[in-house]
C-alpha cells in the first residue's frame, strides 16, 4: 500500500526536512486493503501489454518457464512483444531468472 501511495505521488520524501510527507486528507480517503491479490491485480492491470502477455504466457507453463520458450514465442506474430515484456517483468520484480535459464514467478499470486 505504501509503495502504491509513493508511486502515485501521494507519499514523498522531503530531503530538506529529512522525513516522509503526505496530504493527510487525500491519503485518508484512499482505500487501504489487506487483500494482496486485489492490490497486485490492480497494479498488474496497469502494466504494458507486452508484460501482461508475457505473464499470461508464462502462467500457461506453471511456476517456471525456460527462457528459450520465451524466445520461441517471440518469433510468432501473436507474441512478438514478449521479449520486451520479459525485460519489463524482470525490472518490475514479477519474475526472476535462476542460474539454469529458467524464469519463475516471484510470488504464487502473480501466476
Amino acid at each position: 500500500f505504501m509503495q502504491s501511495l509513493k508511486s502515485r505521488g501521494l507519499l514523498q520524501y522531503n530531503s530538506h526536512q529529512k522525513r516522509w510527507v503526505w496530504n493527510e486528507d487525500i491519503t485518508r480517503g484512499e482505500e487501504i486493503t489487506n487483500n494482496v491479490l486485489h492490490l497486485l491485480s490492480s497494479k498488474m492491470n496497469g502494466l504494458s501489454d507486452n508484460v501482461q502477455t508475457l505473464l499470461k504466457a508464462m502462467a500457461c507453463f506453471g511456476t517456471s518457464t525456460n527462457e528459450s520458450v520465451i524466445g520461441y514465442l517471440s518469433e510468432s506474430a501473436a507474441y512478438s512483444g514478449v521479449r520486451n515484456g520479459l525485460e519489463g517483468a524482470l525490472h518490475d520484480g514479477y519474475i526472476e531468472k535462476d542460474g539454469e535459464g529458467y524464469l519463475k514467478f516471484v510470488h504464487d499470486k502473480v501466476r
